[in-house]
């Protein structure tokens, strides 16, 4: 098929019941991109958009070694401004794409007042796929502004997870403060890669415009070690002078590396820690006993970590395999770069809905530390105070009451209760079809929901220190972040869509010290 190209955009149909099938772009003979689409005709569920400014007044080819129905093929045409996805239901605190599936977040970077979320993203349809990299900003964590992506499948591959770092002293050479981008390049995830051989590669990206585009440079940063190795985080190491790298290499092992220029990399260690697997990071951690201690943190995909000491060459594990999370929603968390006053760790929420032709959003972000726990720590989360600004008191407990309702209004609320030493008894919680049940004799929370579980998620509480339970819900449209036991519970459930509309109760036979309802209010 040849389209001339008479606007910036070309539009193409996504239906979500239908097969994938491969389309390869060219200009000439020249091969431009490759994607895997649910391609859809006058049935589809919602149209996508690719850049293709660069061709304006030329002809591509798009050619597939598939059957295409004609009708799916004439639904391809230009249009002047990219697509849009309006959706009544986007969640309000958590960052969701416009549209198309995304997961792990990737070059979290704050740079010169920006907070930059990077993205794995398919902006092709709302399955795992065509690996980009999206991009959003924000200046407060909280609302974010939607960016064109910025990088694209290639000859070297899928574009997989990676890190972002300020280079404020070019170390590298590209200028004091460009952002430069390690990312993994996929070799064998896409046809095109393929074809050349491709194995998956450790590989730079730059930006000298405030991370707006980002240049990919001909430097391969490692190349291929082992298996799928993946997933770079590069940090920079004051008290031994260098930048380090951990990778994910295969199985449950990783390898950490020292450079003095960003370029060029040597190995210094090879560790493996048993379920510990994809997107690690390595990062310092301030403790509450005693309180000017710090603690290093290796800490992998599913939430798996290791508190240890790290002397910029090797991490000496001190603790074993340790579990931060509650529930199995949250995965791939990276922590912010530039940074130095707090440790901001934000993570994917696997949702399954993709109703709004999106699917996956974004935790709200947290600040980590560590909780003293006899001879080890535990992990803890806490809601970050760019978020407490935004929320307003709405409703408050009256003295001896055990029971409290009311009807949300559409925006998304914080409920903040304490227990305080209670031996038994229990509590019921009811908002839309989403049941949260608490039981004090066993230390257990139990979340159901019908439309979205098949089966109730059990999480338990520690009674042996404390007979209290401090638990905070935050609610948006789709999922429910929970924080109790000071931030050292922490999950996320999927919920129901419009759950801002409905009502929520509690009732408790155990006597409630107190609860507060927030609302945030976002401008």
């Amino acid at each position: 098929m040849i389209l001339h190209i008479t606007e910036p955009y070309l539009w193409l149909p996504v239906n979500k019941k239908n097969p994938e099938v491969k389309l390869h772009f060219y200009c000439g003979q020249t091969k431009f991109q490759e994607i895997d689409i649910q391609l859809g005709g006058t049935d589809g569920d919602f149209y996508t958009s690719m850049d293709v400014s660069r061709y304006l007044g030329r002809d591509i080819e798009i050619r597939s070694g598939e059957k295409i129905p004609e009708e799916s093929l004439y639904s391809i045409f230009c249009h002047s401004e990219r697509t849009q996805n309006v959706y009544p239901f986007r969640p309000q605190l958590h960052f969701a794409p416009e549209f198309g599936w995304h997961n792990d977040p990737n070059g979290l970077v704050f740079a010169d007042g920006v907070y930059h979320l990077y993205y794995q993203w398919n902006p092709y349809g709302v399955i795992w796929g065509n690996m980009h990299w999206g991009h959003a900003v924000s200046r407060d964590l909280i609302r974010w502004e939607h960016r064109p992506g910025v990088m694209d499948p290639d000859q070297y591959g899928t574009v997989y997870s990676g890190c972002g770092f300020q280079d404020k002293d070019n170390a590298a050479g590209f200028g004091s403060n460009a952002l430069l981008f390690f990312y993994t390049a996929a070799g064998g995830c896409n046809q095109w890669s393929i074809d050349t051989g491709g194995q998956h590669t450790q590989r730079l990206a730059v930006s000298t415009d405030g991370g707006e585009t980002l240049r990919r440079t001909d430097h391969t940063i490692l190349p291929h070690i082992a298996g799928t190795n993946r997933d770079p985080k590069v940090f920079y190491h004051r008290e031994s002078g260098a930048y380090i790298m951990v990778l994910y290499l295969e199985g449950f092992e990783f390898a950490i590396f020292r450079s003095a220029d960003l370029l060029h990399w040597e190995e210094t260690q090879r560790l493996s820690a048993d379920g510990m697997q994809e997107c690690p990071d390595l990062f310092e951690l301030s403790t509450d006993q005693p309180a000017s201690k710090k603690k290093w943190v290796l800490w992998s995909a599913n939430g798996y970590y290791q508190v240890g000491s790290f002397d910029g060459y090797h991490f000496t594990p001190e603790s074993e395999v340790l579990s931060s999370y509650s529930t199995r929603l949250a995965y791939a968390a990276q922590t912010y770069a530039g940074v130095d006053d707090r440790t901001i760790s934000v993570a994917w929420l696997r949702l399954d809905n993709d109703r709004g032709n999106y699917r996956g959003v974004m935790t709200i972000p947290a600040e980590l530390s560590l909780v003293r726990d006899n001879d080890s720590y535990k992990m803890r989360f806490c809601l970050p105070k760019e978020l407490l600004a935004y929320r307003q008191l709405s409703s408050t407990l009256a003295e001896n009451e055990r029971t409290f309702e009311t009807t949300l209004c559409g925006k998304p609320i914080e409920v903040s209760l304490n227990w305080s030493a209670q031996e038994t008894g229990s509590a019921q919680m009811r908002i839309g079809d989403t049941s949260i049940a608490i039981d004090f004799g066993s230390g257990s929370i139990t979340f159901a929901n019908p439309q979205v579980y098949a089966e109730p998620i059990a999480v338990s509480f520690d009674r042996s220190k404390s007979l209290d339970l401090d638990l905070d819900l935050v609610i948006d449209q789709e999922v429910i972040e929970f924080f109790g036991d000071s931030g050292v519970l922490y999950g996320a459930v999927e919920t129901e869509e419009n759950i801002l509309r409905k009502k929520f109760t509690l009732a408790s036979t155990a006597e409630i010290a107190s609860l507060r309802l927030y609302e945030f209010v976002l401008p």
